[in-house]
């Protein structure tokens, strides 16, 4: 019931976003696995709920691969991958198409650039038109995957270590940890580490995954379904500015 999200998103039913996670590889592998932070790793997909629950993941791919060749690869092999209903949605990041399912975030075009990124607007003016104020609004809600990560990858430091194991024992270590990851969650014990989490609302993204240069490679945005669902919602927003100042 927070009147930053609703009922401007009501069709929200989980923020999904790719991390990634260090994988020790036979040196012939390593280009396959071979990130553009220079380090070897799987790209893990994975989607969670506004109570910091992974509900679902997509584990193992390439680090070499780019999100939505991820998104693309879970969709094509996984006949149970959680679609969202028809007027229901992912939010997802600007590496992403804004498509059927999926609500991203207004680009830069040639008529002037958008401001995406919580930092931009934290180190800069207020938003200057109904895109901007949008963006600012979906990165806050998106911003849960990016602190389910963050607290994930903290708690279980075998993960951020130089791995030790092949690929298969990593992957098993992964949907490991995010079982406990959701037990701890579940169970609802006090834990130092959702606790420090849960004390900001936003995050700055400067760290994410995806940068504005995934806006050039990233697919066209296809359906206009989600292209007039995102209007719509930055209608409502800009009629209703005064309550996000």
């Amino acid at each position: 019931m927070d009147r930053r999200y609703w009922p401007y998103f009501s069709g929200f039913v989980g923020a999904m976003d790719g991390v990634h996670v260090c994988v020790k590889v036979k040196p012939e592998l390593q280009g396959m696995y071979w990130n553009r932070h220079d380090r070897t790793s799987f790209n893990i997909m994975g989607i969670c709920d506004l109570n910091m629950l992974f509900t679902y993941v997509w584990n193992g791919a390439l680090g070499s691969c780019h999100d939505t060749a991820v998104l693309t690869t879970a969709q094509d092999s996984d006949a149970e991958f959680p679609l969202p209903p028809t007027d229901k949605y992912y939010v997802v990041d600007s590496g992403y198409s804004n498509k059927q399912g999926f609500l991203a975030p207004y680009r830069s075009s040639r008529n002037g650039v958008v401001r995406y990124h919580m930092s931009q607007f934290n180190n800069g003016p207020p938003p200057r038109n109904k895109q901007e104020l949008f963006n600012r609004c979906h990165a806050s809600l998106r911003s849960v995957i990016e602190r389910t990560f963050g607290v994930w990858k903290k708690k279980w430091r075998i993960l951020c270590e130089f791995p030790r194991y092949n690929t298969h024992v990593q992957k098993r270590v992964v949907m490991a940890t995010m079982g406990l990851h959701n037990f701890i969650r579940i169970s609802n014990y006090f834990d130092e580490d959702f606790a420090e989490v849960m004390e900001h609302t936003d995050i700055s993204d400067t760290n994410s995954e995806n940068d504005e240069g995934d806006m050039e490679t990233t697919a066209i945005a296809d359906g206009d379904q989600m292209a007039n669902t995102r209007e719509n919602i930055a209608d409502m927003l800009w009629e209703n500015q005064n309550n996000f100042r």
